[in-house]
């Protein structure tokens, strides 16, 4: 995962409790119930008032665009995932094993697709309900910027990142473990270990809290696990998949997932006050 992106986009917390919210956002009236036009159905002013609260709610809402994205985004490829590529691919080429040596190969890039995507999912959705209880408080995206965040993690951050870690970090490990004779057997488990330790360590320098790398350290070891025993031919492509959803769920869809949140218990509370 970037190690600059979570504190480049998080705004300040949204505080837990909404009723500190409501004196500022909420006509009195509105909150009591105000007056209604009596020929309108109860109902059409109870929508027509909680349609008021939500837009109210909305209105006090940060929002990251496209171009606060890009503002950090061109900073973090140019800078991190530029360099990680690069080392990618001078690895493979003076390791004398090519592209593949690095796990780019097409052999089987359905069913690692498929992994990917199976591992993926319910990864998003760990890491965006972990987020919300490391790293509360959100910047909600606009919904181009939604697109192009995703776009970020997906092809940019997730194969930068695997490339070197995994496939680079990863196997000169296991490589050079295998070269000790006590170590032979067990190589490619302390290989996949210790890149594991070091690539959720490495989150430290973009200030992670040491909560939020416990996080991302389990979410590395599924990315090297899926690469260090394969299917069939290793590839690169099923962690990245995989390291896509997982950073794109902790660190953008969680912005989401925190305002519906939000907006429900804002809601929630409104109509308990106006009951009362």
């Amino acid at each position: 995962m970037t190690t600059d992106a979570a504190a480049n986009r998080n705004a300040d917390d949204i505080p837990d409790d909404a009723s500190r919210l409501a004196p500022e956002i909420i006509p009195a009236a509105y909150i009591t119930g105000g007056e209604t036009d009596a020929a309108a159905p109860a109902t059409d002013a109870h929508v027509a008032r909680e349609a008021e609260w939500l837009a109210r709610f909305d209105a006090g809402i940060q929002r990251n665009t496209v171009r606060d994205t890009w503002n950090w985004a061109w900073k973090d490829t140019a800078m991190r995932v530029l360099p990680f590529a690069v080392g990618a691919g001078a690895y493979a080429w003076l390791s004398g094993q090519g592209l593949e040596g690095i796990g780019i190969t097409h052999e089987g890039w359905q069913r690692e697709t498929l992994l990917g995507i199976a591992i993926g999912i319910p990864l998003a959705g760990l890491a965006a309900f972990f987020r919300e209880k490391v790293a509360p408080g959100y910047r909600l995206p606009t919904d181009a910027d939604q697109v192009a965040q995703t776009l970020f993690y997906f092809t940019v951050n997730a194969p930068g990142e695997e490339l070197f870690w995994r496939g680079t970090v990863q196997d000169l490990a296991v490589r050079g473990l295998a070269r000790v004779p006590r170590l032979r057997k067990l190589a490619g488990l302390i290989g996949w270990a210790a890149t594991t330790a070091v690539f959720g360590a490495y989150h430290r320098l973009g200030n992670w809290s040491w909560r939020s790398i416990a996080g991302v350290t389990f979410a590395g070891a599924i990315f090297g696990a899926l690469y260090q025993w394969p299917r069939g031919k290793r590839s690169i492509l099923a962690p990245t998949i995989a390291h896509g959803f997982a950073t794109a769920g902790f660190l953008s869809w969680a912005d989401v997932y925190q305002y519906q949140r939000e907006r429900r218990r804002f809601l929630t509370l409104m109509r308990s006050m106006n009951e009362h």
